[in-house]
């Protein structure tokens, strides 16, 4: 396997390379005997792609997310990682709240950003 793979591409095929996927984007590729690598950085873009023989690898916080599932599974949490996956299923999708404009409410650049993201919520599980 040779050379990481980054960036926005079209049109194109990969084949036998490490394929970064954090904040790339790939429409319309090809990918053979890839190893697709995600460590939990801005989502990427795969629109249209075509995989064949590839492996998928998960790092760094991608990783450490699907550690703590696992581990919340076989602790007990099983219920809830189930219905996590049942959202997941239905196509969970990450949102953003709308900011409220700085000028109208004096909030500052950095208040902005210190917004959570919700991706779904679960509901609370008889325990």
């Amino acid at each position: 396997m040779t050379g990481d793979i980054k960036g926005k591409f079209k049109d194109q095929s990969f084949f036998d390379k490490n394929i970064a996927l954090d904040g790339s984007a790939f429409v319309n590729c090809v990918f053979s005997k890839c190893t697709m690598v995600y460590s939990g950085g801005e989502v990427p873009v795969l629109s249209g792609c075509r995989f064949s023989d590839c492996g998928w690898q998960f790092g760094n916080e991608a990783a450490n997310t699907i550690a703590f599932l696992s581990g919340m599974y076989r602790g007990g949490f099983d219920s809830l990682i189930e219905s996590t996956f049942h959202e997941i299923r239905r196509g969970a999708m990450i949102s953003r709240p709308v900011p409220p404009e700085p000028a109208k409410t004096g909030a500052s650049a950095a208040a902005r950003f210190l917004k959570p993201l919700r991706i779904f919520q679960i509901p609370k599980q008889d325990q």
